[in-house]
């Protein structure tokens, strides 16, 4: 009802022009009123409207081309409102209508959007009053914000009103006015504009940089990269030391293979440039080098040379930490990471970052900083400086997010400096939340055994407790994924030549790991499965085998892998692929847990590289099947 009876009333009405505004011919610093009639539009009937604006002028000015809300005001069926014109640096307004509640309703005026240009004190368009709208469809996203596009047709004949208008403004709209050609593609565009380029630059006794990378991109637009590339050498040779050389010269030095070269042209490099925008970027690939050259003397003096506030902090503290971690040029880490947490501290608030933002950022970089930092000092033996600098790394709040192998080497450190009682809070809740490695459990769990009045059973009792909320979780989410089937029978020769079967296991609760020589994930996870078994290795009913399969060469590398490493697996071997096969192995490294009433109830295939995810896991399957009776 309300539809059909706005339709009538809107028949009843006289014919309006959707837009119109008064003075007819604005001028700079003026009021201009304006009236919007829906009737006719993709708004009519619309009852909450809102309206958008641009300002557009010449092309260096179109960054102040930013949409700004439009007030208006309902009287009847119209629209009215008020824009008013700055003095200078003002071609026109460019606006949109739409419904502000349904803003996919919108009213574009069929692409065109609705102008006001401005005109001159004689009653002629200003400069830029139709290659500024132009510019609003090619150098703006106004129309593209809110899912319009461009007429190209439309950009093309705007382009050309102003150049015939202002015929001495074809320096400032030659390029853009080439381009939209290309855009428009009309049958025969290509000649036309590369002809359009030629007459231009040759009408110009000397072109500018800027001009001459204009025609650079217009030529690569259309395909044309041998006439690109010779201008390139042209403005190379009008200005050596401009961009395009900055830019040669600085892919040389990142092609240069020869280190000592690649210093050396770094070096001439920044005595030439020492403000390129290419010179940040080169910086860290020499600093990069240092460190991959392994000349780590050199890069403590090459960092020390650079402002503190273009050093890349990240990037220091990696290779740092990389260091310290390794035990190697220790002296040399400690120096490093000291550097990035000065450069830190000088480094400015970047731009696109709040204030907030900045700060949780700059306290995160901190707590990384300082672990690196006390990683140089423990790896050096500098024991309690190492554990006051992990003291504030440590958040005993926020255990629940820490790291695990941080928190081993806090409670290490306090165990060297006869500290643990000021630890302790911290690592217990760090067990509680399974923020914990096996050594850091073992450490604590050993120093638990030795103080007062305490042993090794209460040590034990002790850190089952910190586990038991933990293991509690876990096991309900293992309950989820075991499975319940019939264990094939199975009869095998190991590496020493003793036999192995299922028979002589019965009973037992059996860990098989099916794995090959060649298999890198097998090898990867040998570590966490020897922490596993060594779990296990005083409890005569749990059993761990290492069934080789699928090895597809000669014996003879079994042995020689096993000879070279200190595991102490027993080793059957499935030459025949038989036992993988019953056991329904798709690939390996595959893990499976047998029951003591034969029954296959957890099977993993693959090694998630997470070695104390890997033993904890395993350790609670095998216990949770001990238990069961």
């Amino acid at each position: 009802m309300k539809l059909t009876f706005c339709l009538l009333l809107l028949a009843a009405l006289p014919g309006l022009a959707q837009f119109r505004f008064t003075p007819e011919q604005p001028q700079p610093g003026q009021a201009v009123s304006f009236t919007y009639v829906t009737q006719g539009t993709p708004l009519d009937c619309d009852t909450t409207l809102e309206g958008r604006f641009v300002r557009y002028g010449a092309p260096d000015v179109m960054h102040l081309s930013r949409p700004a809300p439009l007030k208006l005001t309902r009287q009847g069926y119209d629209y009215v409102g008020t824009l008013y014109l700055p003095k200078k640096d003002i071609g026109g307004f460019m606006i949109l209508f739409r419904n502000s509640q349904q803003r996919q309703k919108i009213d574009l005026n069929k692409g065109q959007l609705y102008v006001i240009p401005v005109y001159d004190e004689s009653g002629k368009l200003v400069p830029h009053a139709l290659g500024g709208q132009a510019s609003v469809f090619t150098r703006t996203h106004f129309l593209y914000e809110v899912g319009g596009r461009p007429d190209p047709n439309r950009v093309v004949t705007l382009y050309e009103q102003e150049l015939k208008g202002n015929p001495d403004l074809q320096p400032v709209y030659w390029a853009d006015y080439l381009a939209a050609q290309i855009r428009q593609k009309k049958p025969g565009y290509g000649p036309k504009v590369k002809t359009g380029i030629e007459s231009y630059l040759a009408s110009r006794p000397a072109p500018t940089l800027a001009e001459l990378t204009s025609a650079v991109q217009l030529y690569e637009s259309m395909g044309d990269f041998p006439k690109a590339n010779a201008l390139r050498e042209r403005m190379k040779q009008t200005d050596p030391a401009g961009s395009l050389a900055q830019k040669d010269q600085a892919m040389a030095i990142r092609t240069q293979a020869d280190w000592a070269k690649k210093k050396a042209q770094y070096q001439a490099y920044m005595n030439s440039f020492p403000t390129s925008s290419y010179a940040p970027g080169l910086t860290v690939l020499i600093t990069d080098g240092y460190f991959k050259n392994n000349d780590i003397k050199g890069l403590v003096t090459f960092v020390e040379q650079q402002p503190l506030e273009k050093t890349d902090v990240l990037m220091l503290n990696t290779m740092a930490f990389q260091l310290a971690d390794e035990g190697r040029s220790l002296p040399e880490a400690e120096q490093l990471i000291k550097r990035a947490m000065a450069a830190q501290k000088a480094q400015p608030r970047p731009r696109n970052i709040s204030d907030e933002d900045w700060n949780n950022e700059l306290q995160a970089r901190k707590r990384q900083l300082m672990n690196t930092y006390a990683r140089a000092l423990e790896q050096q033996g500098k024991y309690a400086d190492a554990f006051t600098a992990y003291q504030s790394v440590i958040d005993p709040g926020d255990m629940d997010n820490s790291d695990a192998r941080t928190n081993e080497r806090y409670l290490l450190c306090a165990l060297r400096v006869n500290r643990v009682s000021d630890a302790q809070a911290a690592i217990e809740t760090a067990v509680h939340h399974g923020k914990a490695t096996p050594r850091l459990k073992t450490t604590l769990q050993d120093w638990y055994a030795k103080q007062p009045g305490q042993s090794p059973a209460t040590a034990d009792t002790y850190l089952a407790q910190l586990e038991s909320d933990l293991k509690a979780d876990k096991r309900d989410d293992l309950r989820q994924i075991l499975i319940n089937e019939p264990a094939p029978a199975f009869a095998l020769t190991d590496l020493k030549g003793n036999p192995v079967s299922s028979a002589s296991l019965k009973g037992k609760v059996v860990v098989l790991d099916f794995w090959a020589t060649w298999c890198r994930p097998c090898i990867a996870s040998f570590p966490a499965m020897q922490q596993a078994k060594n779990h296990f290795q005083n409890d005569p009913n749990v059993q761990f085998l290492f069934v080789n399969t699928r090895e597809g060469g000669p014996l003879q590398r079994v042995y020689d892998f096993m000879n070279k490493h200190s595991y102490d697996f027993t080793v059957p071997l499935d030459g025949s692929q038989r036992m993988s096969k019953a056991y329904k192995v798709q690939g390996i490294p595959t893990k499976v847990i047998i029951d003591g009433k034969g029954r296959v109830r957890y099977r993993h295939v693959g090694y998630s590289g997470d070695p104390e995810a890997t033993v904890d896991e395993l350790t609670l399957v095998v216990d949770m099947l001990k238990d069961e009776k």
